[in-house]
C-alpha cells in the first residue's frame, strides 16, 4: 500500500463478536486472524481464484451512471499502471509525488482489490461474526494497517454473503487501490455477479458517499486486458484528482 494515506473516516459497521480459529489456504500477515483469512481466501476462490484474477492488467468498461456526479453513459478503462512520478513545487522547493486518481470503477474489481490486501504484510484481518445485509446472512471480516486491530477502528470492513462467499457490501474508510487510482471512501453495495474471463465481476454498484445521494453505476460490459496502458484521467466518469 502507498505510504501516503487518505483521512479515515468514522466506521458504522465494526462489530465486536469474536470467531474461532481455522487453518488459512495461504500465507497470511502473522497478526491476522486464521478464521477471517479463510473467509476472504473462500471469496477470493469464489471470484475467480488469484490465478484468473492476476491475468488482467487492465480493463475497458462500458457502463450507465447515475446520480449526483455523473449522470449518463460512459467508456472507461481503468489499469494496473502507476502514474509517472511528477515534479510539483512548493513553497519549500520542489518534491515529487505520483498522481492520484479518485474512480468509481476501482469497487468493480474487488477481486484484484482483494488478492492484492490479502497478500500485502501491512494488513491484518480480523474475523467479527455475521451481519444481515440486504436480507443476506454475512460473514464481517475487517482490513487494518495497525498491528492491534483488535483494539483499534479498522480501516475496510468487508461484508461476505455466506452462500456464495462474495462481497455484498464494503465500507472503504481507507479506500481500495488499483495502479494509480483508489476507490471513493464510503459503503458500497454489490450485485448482479457475472462471469467474465473465468472472473466474477459485480455488474450493479450502489456507491454511498459522504453526505451526498448514492451513485448507481450499472455495468454494462467488462473487457479484461493483458496489457497495462498508462492511466488516463476521465472526467466524464467522475475521476477526480489527487
Amino acid at each position: 500500500m502507498r505510504s501516503a494515506r487518505f483521512g479515515l473516516l468514522l466506521c458504522t459497521l465494526l462489530l465486536n463478536i469474536p470467531g474461532g480459529a481455522q487453518a488459512p489456504s495461504s500465507t497470511p500477515p502473522q497478526s491476522s486472524d486464521p478464521q477471517a483469512v479463510a473467509v476472504v481466501q473462500a471469496a477470493i476462490t469464489a471470484l475467480g481464484g488469484a490465478t484468473a484474477i492476476g491475468q488482467a492488467l487492465s480493463w475497458t468498461f462500458k457502463a450507465e451512471m447515475r446520480g449526483p456526479i455523473v449522470n449518463d453513459d460512459v467508456n472507461y478503462t481503468i489499469t494496473t499502471r502507476m502514474a509517472p512520478v511528477q515534479e510539483v513545487s512548493t513553497l519549500r522547493g520542489i518534491r515529487k509525488r505520483i498522481p492520484i486518481i479518485q474512480s468509481f470503477f476501482v469497487p468493480a474489481l474487488l477481486g484484484s482489490v482483494l488478492d492484492k490486501e490479502v497478500k500485502d504484510a501491512e494488513f491484518s484481518m480480523s474475523h467479527k461474526g455475521t451481519v444481515t445485509v440486504n436480507s443476506k446472512p454475512c460473514t464481517v471480516v475487517t482490513f487494518s494497517m495497525s498491528a492491534t486491530a483488535e483494539t483499534t477502528l479498522p480501516d475496510q470492513v468487508w461484508c461476505f454473503e455466506n452462500a456464495t462467499s462474495l462481497p455484498v457490501r464494503v465500507e472503504f474508510i481507507l479506500p481500495a487501490e488499483v495502479g494509480s487510482s483508489v476507490a471513493p471512501p464510503g459503503i458500497i453495495d454489490f450485485e448482479d455477479y457475472r462471469f467474465v474471463s473465468r472472473v466474477m465481476y459485480p455488474f450493479s454498484i450502489n456507491i454511498r458517499g459522504q453526505g451526498l445521494l448514492p451513485e448507481i453505476v450499472t455495468i454494462q460490459s467488462v473487457t479484461p486486458g493483458t496489457s497495462a496502458p498508462s492511466p488516463e484521467f476521465n472526467s466524464s466518469a467522475g475521476d477526480i484528482g489527487r
